[in-house]
């Protein structure tokens, strides 16, 4: 919208053909100031709508924005959820290795047990074995008292020394059966200690995935429901259009009448000559800019290229709205697009009909009658917010031979 209404000051606010232009930044320090002038009262291009289309259009574009926001947040959260479930399958898989080695660690464990009771009971059988035969110092020495011969006392001393060495190895295996039976218990309780924390990583992470799983749910409602409202907006300001369509229409024909009685009115009427329009006709309203140029431009909500047939001056309400220039008022009524009006015939000039209007006149604030003729400068209305309108301000339009001008061209 801004940039259609420095487009627009840049193409109508020249004072000299473009192939003349030579100062061209002092052309845009002046469209500069208009921007900044139209962006600091930009509600007042929603003039040429209802308030209920006003209404509608906002409720639209909330919808929509809100809308948009809910589908990023979904998306978001989707992506969340995506990475978070990888997260979780990956947890979930080192669990299950984790548990894999718990029951093999589980199995060793049992197997090593068993290997250290069958050793305690080789080692008790073979203790039995030899002390049941007596003590194997004694007996050694038992056996070379009953020798017959050299080979007899060779042998028996080797008998010794066998049961002697069993005895010993039989302790030995014990000891190493019960040394990797308490390896094995550890790695026992560091593959149960490996569980619990893949557990407990596990959990986390489904309870994320999970939380994750309600918000994508409560988004994608979000965005169901943001659709229906989005959909019902935009019918509803589909169908306002249309009454605002029919009321414009009804008012444009209204004011089509008015125009051709003043028209007809005006050949009987004085003619006069001036050497220049420029300039002949003051400004309005006194101490003010304008806050939305005459020319073509987008409409804010329609959104089709139309027809600004006017200036809106800043004026706040109950500001003196002023006679451009003597005249005779013709008409007085309200309508609800352009609130209270006023139709001021300033009569024929160099051979052409000028007709000044005043738009959204505070509600019984006329200060000139219907027939009234009123000099240059006399206040006949004070400015208000009838109509379509979205504050106090004055919707000013000169025409020439029934049709709008730029005002500016003609204002001094």
């Amino acid at each position: 919208m801004l940039a259609a209404t420095i487009a627009a000051t840049a193409v109508g606010g020249l004072t000299v053909p473009v192939a003349y232009a030579s100062d061209h930044h002092q052309q845009l320090k002046q469209q500069q100031k208009q921007a900044q002038q139209h962006v600091a009262t930009v509600q007042n291009d929603l003039d040429d709508s209802s308030a209920a289309l006003q209404k509608a259009a906002t409720q639209l574009a909330d919808a929509k924005a809100q809308l948009v926001k809910a589908q990023a947040h979904l998306a978001d959260v989707n992506t969340q959820l995506g990475a978070a479930q990888q997260v979780e399958a990956q947890a979930q898989a080192a669990l299950t290795q984790a548990q894999t080695a718990l029951a093999q660690a589980t199995d060793a464990l049992d197997a090593g047990q068993q290997a250290v009771d069958a050793q305690r009971d080789e080692v008790k059988r073979t203790v039995l074995s030899t002390y049941t035969a007596g003590d194997p110092g004694l007996l050694e020495v038992g056996q070379l008292l009953d020798a017959t011969s050299p080979s007899d006392i060779v042998r028996q001393l080797s008998y010794g020394q066998v049961v002697s060495t069993a005895e010993t190895n039989s302790y030995k295996a014990l000891q190493s059966a019960e040394v990797v039976l308490k390896v094995k218990q550890q790695n026992l309780a560091a593959a149960k200690e490996k569980v619990a924390d893949q557990e407990q990583v596990a959990a986390q992470h489904l309870t994320e995935v999970q939380d994750l799983q309600q918000q994508a749910s409560a988004a994608a409602s979000s965005v169901a429901s943001l659709v229906a409202r989005a959909a019902a907006a935009k019918a509803a300001a589909r169908q306002t259009k249309k009454d605002d369509e029919k009321q414009l229409q009804q008012a444009k024909a209204q004011e089509q009448k008015i125009t051709q009685q003043i028209l007809a009115a005006s050949k009987h009427g004085a003619k006069r000559h001036v050497s220049s329009t420029s300039g002949m006709f003051q400004k309005p309203v006194a101490n003010t800019y304008i806050t939305s140029p005459y020319g073509w431009r987008i409409h804010p909500i329609y959104h089709y290229w139309g027809l600004h047939d006017g200036d809106d001056f800043h004026a706040p309400c109950g500001t003196h709205e002023v006679a451009v220039g003597t005249g005779r008022v013709v008409s007085e009524y309200y309508s609800s697009v352009w609130g209270n009006r006023l139709y001021l015939d300033l009569g024929t000039i160099n051979g052409d009909q000028y007709t000044a209007i005043y738009n959204h006149i505070e509600d019984g604030e006329y200060k000139a009658k219907v027939g009234q003729v009123v000099g240059q400068g006399q206040t006949i209305a004070l400015a208000g917010t009838t109509g379509w309108s979205t504050a106090c301000h004055l919707h000013f339009t000169i025409m020439r031979n029934g049709t709008a001008i730029d005002p500016m061209s003609v204002l001094g």
